[in-house]
């Protein structure tokens, strides 16, 4: 038996018995959501799929409308860089969403995304989901669709705090037709390859095909993650430059709404060589030390939330293989940053101190790299906020620094 049948097979023996208890012991109960949260991505393990930025995690819950009116979720904001909440039809199509800074405090409390004097004591909300309530605040929509993925995401927690920025999940409840309300449990799942396959159980049993079927791919290309290997020769010839551009990749598990990518399209390892990306940093918060959003990290106006480069496999199912966010990554005096890609499994000793790394990983398999930035606030890359890349030998950038790699690639437009 292989590794995914036996996964099945031990994914189906586990949910068994919950989803019979549900259907013996309260035959009225709607099966979905069981618990809170029922999945967990990280970026780590079965989750490391679908280019994910490993400053990031996020959860992900279903929700069965045709038996529940509304869910509410009720949560402290998060000491983060960013957050929100957002909706998807059972195919992974995005219906609405809800930043950090829109989300209005509860009475008593101050929403510290959109307050500056905002009090350092926790500070609470409430979302709805469902609710047909025109003009109220933190109201997101189902459009019609009788399951929803409802997904909650948190960027960078402060130094020293957990994924959840130091106030865990949120609580949520749910309302039915009849005006009841189930406060639910937070799921017990706590390996993530368990809670995907029990999630996937759950909607084939509540005749949500569609959805098992959006999910099962994920799950299976996760389990095959090293069978696709050797498409790189490293000795055949490339191109001398890593151009970034539109998504290439898309592979549209839950994409986040207010992020912008830029990528490269997959290029290969070459012998001898690195690859060189210089850009000008965009400005973002100083919230990591613990700082707020208004804050900017450096001199000037706060031009995004957040930004990261991040180098993936280009390949099934996708996984990221480092990211370097913007608050650890090196800049020089005027601003701009420089990143070196080696296949090094450790920073080399010849890395100038002002440079970033970021690990090759499998030379035999072809990479892209993601320039990600969320929240755009008077920015746009372009000039030089646009990311260059391109492939130097690595002696050259030794002797010569990246100034030598852009010139002996041809590259002339303005990177100091």
């Amino acid at each position: 038996m292989n590794r995914l049948a036996g996964l099945c097979l031990r994914l189906c023996l586990a949910v068994f018995p919950v989803l019979l208890g549900a259907s013996a012991g309260h035959a009225a109960t709607p099966l979905l959501p069981l618990c809170s949260w029922a999945f967990e991505a990280t970026g780590t393990g079965i989750t490391n799929i679908a280019t994910p930025d490993t400053n990031a995690a996020y959860w992900v819950m279903p929700l069965d409308t045709r038996n529940w009116a509304s869910m509410v979720i009720r949560g402290v904001y998060p000491r983060a860089r960013f957050f929100n909440f957002s909706t998807y039809t059972a195919t992974g199509g995005a219906i609405s969403t809800i930043t950090d800074a829109d989300i209005s405090p509860d009475a008593g409390s101050t929403n510290p995304f959109a307050t500056a004097t905002a009090s350092t004591q926790p500070q609470t909300y409430t979302v709805t989901i469902g609710a047909d309530a025109p003009g109220s605040a933190n109201v997101l929509q189902v459009a019609g669709s009788q399951l929803i993925f409802v997904v909650y995401r948190v960027y960078v927690p402060d130094a020293g705090l957990n994924r959840t920025g130091g106030v865990s999940v949120p609580n949520v409840s749910v309302v039915g037709y009849d005006g009841r309300t189930r406060t639910l449990r937070p799921c017990p799942f706590a390996a993530a390859e368990t809670s995907l396959g029990n999630i996937i159980v759950q909607l084939a049993a509540s005749r949500f095909a569609d959805a098992a079927n959006f999910l099962q791919p994920f799950l299976e290309a996760a389990n095959q993650r090293g069978l696709i290997t050797g498409i790189c020769n490293p000795a055949s010839p490339g191109p001398a430059t890593v151009i970034f551009g539109a998504p290439t990749l898309n592979p549209n598990f839950f994409p986040d709404p207010q992020a912008v990518y830029l990528e490269t399209p997959s290029f290969c390892y070459r012998a001898n060589k690195i690859v060189i990306v210089r850009g000008k940093a965009p400005v973002f918060p100083n919230t990591y030390p613990g700082g707020s959003i208004f804050e900017p990290a450096f001199d000037g106006q706060i031009q995004v939330r957040y930004w990261s480069l991040c180098n993936n496999n280009s390949v099934v199912p996708y996984p990221v293989i480092a990211c370097q966010a913007d608050f650890e990554t090196k800049r020089d005096a005027a601003q701009f940053y420089t990143y070196v890609i080696s296949a090094d499994q450790a920073p080399p000793a010849w890395l100038p101190i002002d440079v970033t790394w970021l690990q090759w990983g499998d030379t035999s398999v072809p990479k892209n790299l993601i320039f990600r930035n969320i929240l755009r606030q008077n920015f746009e890359a372009q000039g030089a906020y646009m990311p260059v890349g391109v492939f130097c030998d690595e002696m050259l950038f030794v002797e010569q620094g990246w100034q030598g790699c852009f010139a002996a690639a041809g590259i002339t437009v303005a990177l100091q």
